[in-house]
């Protein structure tokens, strides 16, 4: 049969029950809606995060590992087979997680294809102290100027300067959240204390604010030789290797063969995460489920209007086949009609969509948790959006085509006995 006798079949049913359609419509767009800015807020807040943690953490991060088990100190003397050898405690109280051959390990991984940067560091644990403010902290010593390569120090420097590390004999700089704390401001003098009980009398030469709070909050930098004055050790004493890729997703791989070789934990920065993607993960499956479930909720809609619609014209039916309509004629006039629905109803989704979260991505929130942020991301990837489209008119589609079927095997004759 010719096609436009069939569209406008359709226009005639659609437009005949508007306030039906209009719901129906309604119920795709509200499921569009919620899918485009639900997932777009989870997606972008992953997707900055990610971000985040690339830019301002190591790749890989090399460091001994003070959990990890160490063979028995009587094996050096008793290494015969039949030596039974017992050792209650095998660690010495007194030992620090050293770096043995830290710079000679530090020459080997520049020299890696993969690797853009490496930067030795030293980390310890501290207090620092001004006025009666007392904040406990990380002071990481650090080659500023390497330290800036891998994580664009400077970029973050919301007060003072990361030279000035080099320049000023005792900086340091500060995390924004860790100055906040001390109610500290550039030039001031503050005291850091280690562990050991070493003090020493060090200058603000910068704020620096990375957006992990987490960091922020405790983490201040030195150079590598003050952090070593405050242990108490020698020139070439360092506890971690930081580490830069070229390719962030061959971080598991490489992270395995450093391990391997050089015989320190090696951990990418996913494993370092791993908590943090454990809620991503629950984060997209419930905003999945929930999308789904309005989606079925549309279609159960469009299949009700749909299935009420072929009862109330039986008659139609009834004539069009009479005249000549094929059963497929009348299922596609059913599910075309459900197709139009989704379509329409997809469109207006988007838009409305797109509009809500463009707004909400405009207004300030100044989010402060794991991550700080002024604005809430949110991810506009047109991928996104052509697959929430697809998504809404294949259930429209599947939602439609069971009462299309359904039309189709209704026998005309039975309709005319039945009046």
């Amino acid at each position: 049969m010719n096609r436009l006798p069939i569209l406008k079949i359709v226009y005639t049913h659609l437009t005949s029950r508007k306030r039906q359609t209009i719901v129906s419509m309604l119920g795709v767009t509200f499921g569009i809606t919620v899918f485009i800015f639900q997932a777009g807020v989870i997606t972008g807040l992953q997707d900055f995060f990610i971000e985040k943690t690339i830019n301002s953490t190591a790749h890989i991060h090399i460091y001994q590992d003070k959990n990890q088990k160490s063979p028995p100190v009587l094996q050096k003397i008793y290494s015969a087979d039949e030596t039974w050898i017992s050792v209650p405690n095998i660690k010495s109280k007194n030992e620090l997680p050293k770096l043995k051959r830290g710079l000679q390990i530090v020459e080997i991984l520049e020299s890696y294809p993969d690797v853009t940067g490496v930067s030795p560091s030293l980390s310890t644990q501290a207090i620092f102290k001004i006025g009666v403010s007392d904040v406990s902290g990380i002071i990481n010593g650090v080659n500023i100027r390497k330290e800036n390569q891998l994580f664009d120090l400077e970029e973050d420097m919301v007060n003072g300067s990361i030279i000035r590390l080099e320049t000023v004999n005792n900086g340091i700089i500060l995390g924004s959240g860790l100055s906040e704390s001390l109610g500290t401001k550039l030039n001031d003098n503050i005291t850091a204390v280690s562990p050991g009980g070493v003090a020493l009398q060090m200058k603000v030469v910068g704020i620096i604010d990375t957006g992990l709070q987490e960091l922020d909050n405790s983490r201040a930098y030195s150079s590598i030789r003050n952090a070593q004055k405050l242990m108490n050790v020698t020139g070439s004493y360092i506890t971690d290797i930081n580490i830069k890729l070229k390719d962030v997703d061959q971080a598991g791989i490489l992270a395995d063969e450093f391990q391997s070789r050089f015989g320190y934990t090696a951990e990418d920065w996913k494993e370092a995460n791993e908590g943090i993607f454990s809620v991503f993960r629950i984060q997209n499956i419930v905003t999945y489920l929930v999308i789904i479930s309005i989606l079925l909720v549309s279609g159960f809609g469009i299949f009700n209007i749909l299935s009420m619609m072929i009862y109330e014209k039986m008659n139609d039916i009834a004539i069009l086949k009479s005249i000549g309509y094929t059963d497929i004629d009348i299922r596609n006039v059913f599910l075309l009609e459900a197709l139009i629905i989704g379509f329409l109803g997809g469109l207006i989704g988007l838009v409305i969509g797109f509009v809500i979260s463009w707004i909400t991505s405009a207004i300030p929130t100044n989010i402060e948790g794991i991550i700080s942020s002024e604005y809430l991301n949110i991810n506009f990837d047109p991928l996104f959006y052509l697959l929430a489209f697809v998504f809404g008119l294949v259930a429209t589609g599947i939602a439609g085509y069971l009462p299309a079927r359904k039309a189709s095997k209704i026998d005309p004759i039975n309709i005319i006995r039945s009046q």
